[in-house]
C-alpha cells in the first residue's frame, strides 16, 4: 500500500472575492469616515490646547508652510489646501507635538549652572584584561587578523 495523500482546495469564485474585497473597503472607509467626524467636533479643543501647551508648535507649521509656499508656490499651496480640508488631522498632529516637545523642554528649564541628579556607575566591569588573557590563550587564524 502507498501512502499517498491528496489535497483538494476550494476554489472560490473570483466574484465572491471581489464583492468581498470591496465590502472590506468600504468597511474601513466606513470606519475612517467615523473617526474623521469625531476629529472634526475635537479640532478646535485640540488646536487651542495644542497653542495653550507649546504655542511655538503652531508657530512653526505656519513657518513651515509659508517658507514651503515661498521656495516652491505649487507645494505650498498644496500644503495649504490639505491642512485647510485636513485640519482635524492636522489640530491632532499638532497637539501630539505640543505634548511631547513640553516633555523635551522640561529639562531645559534647568537654571545655568544647576545640575541634573545622577548615580556614579562602578567601573569595575569595565575591566578588559581578563577578556585579553582569554584571547591570548586562544590560538586560532582569527587573532592574527586582529593585530
Amino acid at each position: 500500500m502507498s501512502a499517498h495523500k491528496t489535497y483538494r482546495f476550494n476554489k472560490v469564485n473570483p466574484f465572491i472575492f471581489l464583492i468581498g474585497l470591496v465590502l472590506i473597503m468600504f468597511a474601513l472607509l466606513w470606519v475612517a469616515k467615523g473617526i474623521f467626524q469625531i476629529l472634526s467636533l475635537a479640532a478646535p479643543v485640540l488646536f487651542i490646547a495644542a497653542l495653550l501647551i507649546d504655542y511655538k508648535v503652531v508657530a512653526r507649521y505656519g513657518k513651515w508652510l509659508m517658507t514651503t509656499f515661498k521656495h516652491n508656490p505649487i507645494f505650498g499651496i498644496l500644503a495649504g489646501v490639505l491642512s485647510f480640508i485636513g485640519f482635524p488631522v492636522v489640530a491632532l498632529i499638532l497637539l501630539i507635538r505640543a505634548l511631547s516637545s513640553r516633555g523635551l523642554t522640561n529639562t531645559a528649564n534647568l537654571k545655568k549652572g544647576e545640575y541634573i541628579e545622577y548615580e556614579e556607575v562602578n567601573e569595575d566591569f569595565l575591566d578588559i584584561s581578563e577578556i585579553t588573557e582569554h584571547n591570548k590563550k586562544m590560538d586560532n587564524d582569527y587573532n592574527d587578523v586582529l593585530k
